[in-house]
């Protein structure tokens, strides 16, 4: 089967230019996404936040360099408590939510998730762990904004002060869940740090970039949802039916894959870091400790007896 669940990195240069002037990522998610809300039973309303969230979660990382793991965390009051979603830097994906039993959450999704209905007041996280230097960075913003694109926004207007806009949207088909972000964001015309690193140093635009600034969010609002879910339109014919006209230029994709990092070693390391007290109250009536990855559901069981105190 085609995998179709891609991020494209792509940059504008203007009409006539030859430098990049504005970074571009456009993902569209749907086998890998499926696979992992097919473990769960989550409402309408929840699993379209998720799936929005992977694809919001695809292009962040791809506009990072890093060996490790990218994660977006949303905490909230509201009816959904906790929505994450993370990413390797070779593309695996995992994501799950939690939430309480709230007339709130309503029926159906009718994305972009309206974020203050369903989370109320709190936070969204946005973390890098570097496997090589075990080093982390993180970024928190209020969930002040009706959307999840909305907190990125605020985000990179946050850390790096550059012109950014940031779009999600999900739906529910025959096939099941598709998803899709786009995004773009002003770059630098002097100074600052390359694209490969993590943050870039705030710069004065000049007036050829701002006015393709304007033409860009322009030609981007002009997109169509069924151009963004549609799994037949490639992304790169997407980003030039949007862009052409003002010098697109897209590199090669980058496949987001279903797999979730937990093992048997890691569940054990958990329990032996647990007090005999803790481990015989997480003990079933047969003496087994069994635990649940939130993430993948694999359910693991341990016998009690093996632990000593």
């Amino acid at each position: 089967m085609r995998n179709t669940d891609k991020v494209l990195p792509f940059y504008l240069t203007g009409e006539e230019g030859n430098t990049p002037r504005i970074r571009g990522r456009i993902a569209r998610l749907h086998h890998a996404s499926n696979a992992i809300l097919s473990r769960h039973d989550y409402p309408d309303i929840v699993a379209g936040l998720c799936a929005e969230t992977m694809a919001l979660t695809s292009i962040l990382a791809s506009m990072m360099s890093f060996e490790g793991v990218f994660t977006v965390q949303a905490k909230g009051d509201g009816a959904i408590k906790t929505l994450m979603a993370d990413m390797t830097d070779d593309g695996a994906m995992r994501c799950y939510a939690a939430f309480g039993d709230d007339d709130m959450l309503g029926d159906a999704y009718q994305g972009p998730a309206l974020l203050p209905r369903l989370t109320g007041s709190g936070y969204m996280a946005f973390t890098v762990d570097h496997q090589v230097t075990n080093r982390r960075y993180q970024g928190i913003v209020e969930l002040d904004g009706p959307h999840l694109g909305d907190a990125a926004t605020a985000w990179y207007k946050n850390s790096e002060q550059l012109s950014s806009l940031v779009m999600t949207l999900a739906e529910k088909t025959d096939d099941g869940w598709v998803s899709s972000a786009l995004m773009l964001q002003q770059i630098a015309t002097s100074g600052g740090k390359s694209d490969d690193d993590l943050y870039t140093q705030p710069e004065e635009m000049d007036a050829a970039s701002q006015d393709l600034w304007h033409t860009a969010m322009t030609l981007c609002s002009s997109v169509k949802p069924e151009e963004l879910l549609d799994t037949s339109l490639p992304l790169d014919q997407l980003v030039y039916r949007l862009f052409g006209t003002i010098g697109a230029h897209s590199q090669p994709e980058r496949d987001v894959r279903d797999q979730c990092r937990c093992s048997p070693e890691k569940v054990e390391t958990m329990l032996d870091g647990l007090s005999s007290e803790q481990r015989d109250s997480l003990a079933d009536e047969n003496g087994r400790l069994v635990v649940s990855c939130e993430f993948c559901k694999t359910e693991r069981a341990f016998d009690l007896a093996n632990y000593t105190s």
